[in-house]
């Protein structure tokens, strides 16, 4: 239960720090492309003259202006009336009786008290009384004016709005109806103040006879506001020029467009953004899910895609400034293709072209350098796949870097010449495109060492590295224990055909072979490959020495990880021998105690080979033990041997865990049986023979240990081969190393007992 729990937190831990980086990624991606696409901002002021030149970065209505012709168009709308109502007739022609016959009371009322003057009070007591309000000089007219005049000003007056009413009154023209009649009475003589009072009047009690039609009148206005088309000015037309005076509808236009220095962010653009780079962070994660999942599972590895990721779009971004072709847009799928995987490069190089391609915002969004770069981009990934497939050394980046140029250079010649733009220009962009090619391989080179650094990457140049036998494990394992050296160089040998074979990692395969036992170091005499002579295993506990034995896969992966060779090369130091059994020991305890020994104790602490190279090199760790005690080593006799040696391997279920097919362990065994065929190839047996000297040249005084170089000599003249090296020479049988971690059982080998692998 306690491992289950472990278990789960990491699980949940691994979790959790795969969403903080995709967050982040996300949050620095999104600032990145809105830093490259927002435009510039400018310090502007209504009525104020313009510092610069503002251009539209987009196409933009002109609201105000647009308003203002709308409304126009709407007021210029005739009203529909409905038909008369002749009821209204009388009841104006009432009202209008009613308040010039309390005009011509006010007069008989107060003109005998106003023969000393007009007061305040009493004009405030007559208006009191009064349908309208007069002014001090309106009052005095009234006063002043005698009884036929007022009876015929009131007479015109009702005469001029019957004849009104009569012609239709329509709604709204009330006001002009008054007027004209007051211009008319004006005209007659009357005097003007009074003609003020009696207009009053009228104004207060004319009304239409012909109301409009308010739902029909409204509808047409409406239509006349939408038929005027808006006032828009198209990308890259200037708003207002240097110098002149900032209109509400320039600035209502810039506001926006979100060029004001006010103005924080532009929202409908960031958030159209941040929707986009969302569903492109999507994709990208629906295809590691579905097809590349390894990424998805180790942080680490996905923490150095984004960081990819972000480095090619913030270098484009500050690249751009110089010229925007030279954008090593090409950088993500050489990086990806190297560091992680060919094919996930081309994927997520397809999407990361759209996020670069936004970043060219001179000619704003959707543009044809926009096209160019996409363009430039997505036929990046391709190209550095194909190349980088095969060849992932630093030539191999260069290569790519120069294909890339010249694919950049037709792209944009191409979409040039389609453009009709400018030879000249086209050739001058074309031949920029060709320095971000060269750009991006140079690019990819410096930071390819630095990531493979940081995060301690197994690439095939560090792969390469690591091999070199200078290497300060390998070189101790060459001073310190010479046995398990050479032993680890014929592994090596192996496990790189088994791999290749079955389409593995060749290259890793052969650099854990050769630190597969660099654990042995700590003890290397406690192996029988590196003893002379003495074995302590002869004197110390079975338990003791099986402890010792397995403690080395272990050890080496301590060992290997303080010297930062990277994971999957401590993977197969510590899988190489999965949790396999010590049968030497395990046998030998059960003699010493009985049959009660715990089994579990003699064997290896695994885990099992969890991929295709570590189980390789186990199977190649074993068959080369096993194949060195072949009394007589024919081709059939060691074939039979292999198959025999992997399929126990199979039957104790130590490749259950490794992507291994039984397809694929046939191609091994082949591939095995095929390249120990070759170590111990058969070799004629020189005879010992006087070699005669030279005739002309004195013989030299050699002692009696010359005679087989003498002999050496006259076989080469005779024709027959050179004496082999030592390293070459026929493998005699061997006794079995005592020493042992696996077992190796051999029919048909000498001696006869069950034979023990190297370890």
């Amino acid at each position: 239960m306690k491992k289950l729990s472990e278990f789960r937190v990491s699980r949940l831990s691994g979790v959790i720090q795969c969403v903080v980086t995709a967050l982040v990624t996300f949050i620095l991606l999104f600032v990145l492309i809105l830093a490259g696409i927002s435009p510039d901002q400018y310090d502007i002021h209504v009525g104020e003259p313009a510092s610069k030149a503002v251009y539209a970065t987009k196409d933009v209505e002109d609201t105000v202006t647009t308003e203002a012709l709308r409304e126009a168009a709407a007021n210029a709308v005739e009203p529909i009336y409905r038909s008369m109502d002749p009821s209204v007739n009388a009841t104006v022609l009432e009202d209008m009786e009613a308040a010039f016959k309390a005009l011509a009371d006010i007069r008989a009322e107060y003109a005998p008290q106003a023969e000393s003057g007009v007061s305040e009070d009493l004009l405030d007591s007559a208006n009191r009384q009064s349908p309208v309000t007069m002014t001090q000089d309106m009052f005095s007219a009234l006063l002043e004016a005698g009884d036929d005049t007022l009876s015929a000003l009131a007479a015109t007056c009702t005469d001029e709005v019957r004849e009104t009413l009569n012609s239709t009154l329509p709604e709204g023209q009330e006001s002009a109806a008054v007027t004209r009649i007051t211009r008319n009475l004006l005209d007659d003589e009357y005097p003007a103040a009074l003609v003020s009072t009696y207009a009053e009047a009228m104004r207060a009690c004319i009304q239409p006879n012909m109301l409009i039609d308010t739902e029909i009148t409204e509808a047409n206005r409406q239509k006349a506001r939408e038929a005027v088309e808006p006032e828009v000015l198209v990308k890259r037309e200037v708003i207002v020029r240097e110098g002149e005076i900032v209109t509400e509808a320039q600035y209502q236009m810039i506001a926006s467009l979100g060029l004001l220095a006010d103005d924080a962010l532009d929202v409908p653009l960031a958030g159209g953004l941040a929707l986009l780079v969302l569903v492109l962070c999507g994709v990208i994660a629906l295809y590691l899910w579905q097809f590349d999942a390894c990424v998805l599972r180790e942080s680490r590895k996905l923490l150095l895609l984004c960081i990819i990721i972000v480095l090619e779009l913030a270098i484009s971004l500050l690249v751009r400034s110089v010229n925007t072709y030279l954008m090593p847009v090409a950088l993500g799928a050489i990086l990806i293709s190297i560091l992680l995987d060919t094919k996930t490069a081309m994927f997520v190089n397809a999407v990361l072209s759209f996020m670069v391609s936004m970043l060219v915002s001179a000619d704003g969004l959707f543009s044809m350098a926009m096209f160019s770069i996409l363009l430039m981009a997505f036929a990046a990934g391709p190209v550095a796949s194909l190349i980088l497939s095969r060849r992932q050394l630093r030539t191999g980046t260069l290569l790519a870097g120069f294909a890339i140029a010249l694919v950049n250079f037709a792209i944009v010649l191409a979409i040039g010449l389609v453009a009709s733009t400018n030879l000249r220009t086209a050739i001058t962009n074309a031949f920029w495109a060709i320095g971000g090619g060269v750009f991006s391989a140079v690019l990819a080179i410096g930071l390819q060492s630095l990531l493979e650094w940081l995060f301690n990457l197994a690439t095939n140049a560090k792969l390469i590295e690591l091999s070199n036998p200078n290497q300060p494990l390998l070189r101790r394992l060459l001073m310190e224990a010479p046995g398990t050296y050479h032993h680890s160089i014929i592994v090596a040998n192996l496990a790189e055909a088994g791999a290749t074979a079955v389409g593995g990692n060749g290259l890793l395969a052969r650099v854990g072979a050769y630190y597969h036992d660099v654990g042995k170091l700590k003890r290397p005499m406690y192996f029988k490959e590196n003893q002379m002579g003495d074995n302590p295993h002869d004197r110390t506990d079975p338990r003791v020495s099986t402890a010792i034995l397995t403690a080395h896969p272990r050890d080496g992966a301590q060992m290997a990880a303080k010297e930062r060779i990277p994971a999957p090369v401590v993977d197969i130091i510590r899988q190489h021998h999965g949790d396999s059994l010590v049968l030497y020991f395990y046998d030998k305890a059960v003699k010493l105690y009985g049959e009660d020994i715990d089994i579990s104790s003699f064997r290896y602490e695994g885990p099992r080979p969890r991929s295709k190279e570590a189980a390789v090199v186990m199977l190649a760790d074993t068959i080369e033990a096993a194949t060195r005690t072949l009394a007589n080593p024919s081709p059939e006799r060691m074939e039979q041997l292999i198959r025999k040696l992997v399929r126990k391997k199979m039957d104790d279920g130590q490749l259950n865990d490794s992507a291994l097919t039984f397809n694929d362990l046939d191609k091994i065994c082949s591939t095995f049986a095929t390249v120990l065929t070759g170590v111990f190839h058969e070799r004629i047996e020189y005879p010992d023979i006087a070699i005669p000297p030279r005739q002309g040249v004195p013989a030299p005084q050699e002692e009696a240990s010359s005679a087989p170089a003498a002999a050496e000599d006259a076989g080469a003249q005779a024709g027959t081969p050179a004496e082999p090296d030592a390293a070459e020479a026929p493998v005699e049988p061997q006794k079995t190393r005592e020493a042992t971690g696996e077992d190796a059982p051999v029919a048909g080998v000498a001696p006869a007992q069950e034979v023990q692998n190297a370890d």
